[in-house]
């Protein structure tokens, strides 16, 4: 998830970093399974099996065990959420910046935060189909982006809005089971779900936004620096 920095450097994207293995120097002769990138392959293995759980629920087949089932799933994330701080900063503490992370983990937190959005379109009702097409519509435009500029060696790392974008995912998701697991007849729960929904999107949206005036303002000053 990092929005943050890349391998990994805390809740944060998708993405949405200039990996914190990015931003610094790469080791020369990293292995590829250092400790940390364990933790980032680790990080997906525990998104595949909420994603297990949430699809068993999408066919309505935990039926008595929903909510002990939803809540694991709660506690899973929650993990996995903390991984993606975890690998970040072992990899810089222990000099283990490599390019495999740099590449590695915001795949996974797209798949991590991504995938859950999808999946819990039929868990929770309150999640409308289009927030999911929203969400991973701006990490395509974005990665486009990142990619397009870092190949013309413009830096391009995670603006102020993709990391409280990131974190409002990560709160939200995991309270959004907590509601269908423990509080569904709750209003004031149904309430804050509903606040928080929107803040993900004004978030997912703004910072978007963000990443597209930033990238046009580098390419002007490219062209400007190109024509002197």
């Amino acid at each position: 998830m990092t929005e943050t920095n890349s391998n990994n450097a805390g809740l944060s994207a998708p993405e949405e970093t200039k990996s914190s293995r990015g931003d610094a120097q790469t080791s020369k002769n990293p292995r590829i399974l250092n400790i940390p990138n364990q933790i980032t392959i680790g990080r997906l293995l525990l998104s595949v099996v909420i994603f297990v759980i949430l699809v068993i629920d999408n066919y309505k087949l935990l039926d008595a065990n929903r909510n002990l089932w939803l809540n694991i799933s709660l506690v899973l994330f929650v993990l996995a959420a903390a991984t993606d701080f975890l690998d970040g900063y072992l990899a810089r503490k222990w000099n283990m910046l490599s390019s495999f992370g740099r590449i590695a983990d915001p795949i996974v937190d797209k798949v991590f935060i991504c995938g859950s959005f999808v999946l819990l379109v039929k868990t929770c009702t309150l999640i409308a189909p289009w927030i999911p097409v929203v969400i991973i519509t701006r990490e395509f435009l974005v990665s486009g982006l990142r990619g397009f500029l870092e190949g013309r060696g413009l830096p391009f790392g995670a603006g102020s809005m993709g990391k409280l974008k990131m974190l409002s995912q990560s709160i939200t998701i995991p309270l959004v089971l907590f509601y269908e697991a423990n509080l569904p007849e709750s209003v004031s729960m149904k309430n804050l779900i509903i606040v928080l929904l929107a803040l993900t999107i004004l978030l997912t949206v703004g910072s978007c936004a963000q990443y597209i005036v930033r990238a046009r303002r580098l390419l002007r000053e490219e062209r400007i620096r190109d024509d002197s």
